[in-house]
């Protein structure tokens, strides 16, 4: 059986162990590891973009996502049992200062039409709908 919940249940065959030691490593920070820049640069490069952004988890991803389309104070519109509401921590709120705007929907599917009914209006009252 090939056990495919997370990465985080995989182990390393020998051949990916020996590739690890042997890797040439440099400290990130100082944009000095050879494998990430190339690593970013190579997806810069497939998605047209002038750069990458190496992040070591999805969770990590999706805050760095939110944080950059929101501000503290706004809502993110999302499924009741979407990932980044259920199974990252708080992340949104405790990250970005945002509240979730949680909505039914079947099979984890949001209608447009409940998205349209669920985004504020233009009110200082209600924190601005910023993210789907």
């Amino acid at each position: 059986m090939i056990d495919l919940r997370s990465d985080t249940v995989t182990r390393p065959t020998e051949a990916m162990l020996q590739a690890m030691m042997s890797a040439k490593v440099g400290d990130d920070v100082f944009n000095e590891d050879p494998t990430i820049r190339e690593l970013e640069n190579t997806t810069a490069e497939i998605f047209g973009k002038e750069a990458g952004l190496f992040c070591p988890s999805g969770t990590m991803t999706n805050q760095i996502a939110i944080a950059l389309h929101t501000r503290p104070g706004d809502e993110v519109i999302c499924h009741k049992s979407s990932h980044i509401y259920l199974y990252e921590g708080g992340g949104m709120m405790a990250n970005s200062g945002v509240s979730p705007n949680l909505l039914e929907g079947e099979r984890g599917q949001l209608k447009a039409s409940q998205i349209r009914a669920a985004i504020r209006p233009d009110d200082p009252h209600f924190p601005n709908s910023t993210l789907i």
